[in-house]
């Protein structure tokens, strides 16, 4: 992420512990979605739930949540937040191996299409910008 003015979709992926109840999954996602409410964080599109993909590819990871902020900044301001690191200790004591367990991933929007546009003319493109001996059998 080099632009700090642009909008950036903040993703979390987690592999709790198998002793940690989806009820407490979705308390640990409640918890982060009431970060919004805090005066000083700012985010919308707020989307959380178990991997539901029939690919196998997700390493274990049953679980994330994800959402925009306005900036690059706003995102650093939440992730400084005394509330969010508070959370975010516990919610890593009930994930597998800790911080392994997680798998945080920022994204750039200005660099990508915006909501309101369907994403397949964007598949397509990056699916046409390979050659064709470098295509993966998952394609």
């Amino acid at each position: 992420m080099t632009n700090s003015k642009g909008p950036v979709r903040h993703i979390v992926l987690c592999r709790f512990r198998s002793e940690v109840a989806a009820s407490s999954r979705l308390a640990f996602f409640e918890q982060i979605r009431r970060l919004a409410e805090i005066p000083d964080i700012a985010f919308t599109n707020f989307q959380c739930g178990p991997n539901i993909s029939p690919e196998g590819y997700g390493l274990s990871f049953a679980d994330g949540f994800m959402m925009d902020f306005a900036s690059r900044d706003e995102c650093f301001a939440y992730l400084a937040h005394p509330t969010h690191r508070a959370i975010g200790a516990r919610l890593i004591e009930a994930l597998e191996g800790g911080v392994h367990g997680l798998l945080v991933f920022d994204i750039n929007l200005d660099n990508h299409e915006k909501p309101e546009r369907k994403t397949r003319p964007v598949l397509h493109q990056h699916r046409n910008a390979r050659s064709p001996r470098t295509a993966q059998p998952h394609d």
